[in-house]
């Protein structure tokens, strides 16, 4: 982590010529985060298990600061709690984890890439009689990660159908307590098959355009404790330019988010409400 950042500074300052701070008519490429996956920023989510009390939430958000010979780096973290509900509203926090780190983003004529290094860790809260003081959580772990993103052609108006994609190689280079395997696969197909909204715009401007799109998913590798798998459908609203509301009804066998769990498997569906993009 320190090595990236560094990196990232030093080219700031010896190369002028080629990086810039987000110069506005500097194009950097953009990724496209996928609902399917749960690492990614730039979300606010609320989720419950239907089978249980558990309830979920996620907080996240990323940014590119830099730009650098067609790259764009930015710095991500993402936050996920288990609360359980209980009786006169109340919502003890079971466990709750941190997911931050640096990326860099670039394309090519036909993908979106993206290679980020990133950290993990998990803790026990909220009356918890195991937690153990000292610098570093019993579950921390770091690795790094290389996706490439074939993203849905939705044209001029985001109103076009099909398919997109993503597959990468995430590589963990430490763990405190080994609870994952050294290498993940994460990968994901979605559909998106219909759209409810009918594109309404005005003067044949996109930035006004309001999408109700539905879609399919199944992806491996959805959780941030590899191997598990998830499928589900989606329905959006996106605001073109402001933020995309979705509610999503998933299947999830895998893995417990909860990195305390040490990798125990649960077999769970779940109800999603969420925002993102903003």
């Amino acid at each position: 982590m320190k090595w990236l950042l560094a990196t990232v500074f030093l080219c700031s300052i010896l190369s002028p010529c080629c990086g810039q701070f987000r110069n506005p008519y500097f194009q950097a490429p953009t990724w496209k985060e996928d609902p399917a996956f749960f690492l990614e920023p730039n979300n606010f989510t609320i989720e419950k298990e239907m089978l249980d009390r558990s309830l979920w939430l996620r907080v996240g958000y990323g940014k590119s600061f830099y730009e650098f010979c067609g790259i764009a780096f930015g710095l991500e973290g993402l936050a996920w709690s288990r609360l359980e509900t209980l009786s006169q509203f109340r919502f003890p926090v079971q466990t709750v984890d941190y997911f931050f780190g640096a990326y860099g983003v670039w394309k090519d004529s036909y993908a979106i890439w993206r290679l980020r290094i990133s950290h993990i860790s998990s803790h026990l809260v909220d009356g918890s009689d195991s937690i153990s003081g000292g610098s570093s959580s019993k579950y921390s772990r770091e690795f790094v990660e290389l996706m490439r993103e074939v993203p849905l052609d939705t044209g001029p108006f985001g109103d076009k159908l099909g398919f997109s994609w993503t597959l990468g190689l995430r590589a963990y280079f430490h763990q405190v307590t080994k609870i994952e395997p050294w290498v993940a696969v994460p990968a994901t197909l979605r559909w998106r098959f219909a759209d409810l909204s009918g594109v309404e715009y005005q003067d044949e401007d996109p930035r006004y355009s309001i999408l109700k799109p539905i879609s399919v998913f199944v992806s491996s590798g959805d959780g941030p404790v590899w191997p598990s798998i998830a499928c589900g459908i989606r329905a959006e609203r996106i605001a073109l330019g402001l933020a995309a509301l979705g509610m999503q009804l998933e299947y999830f066998y895998g893995a417990s988010w909860a990195g305390t769990d040490a990798g125990a498997k649960v077999s769970q569906l779940k109800l999603q409400l969420d925002v993102r993009d903003f």
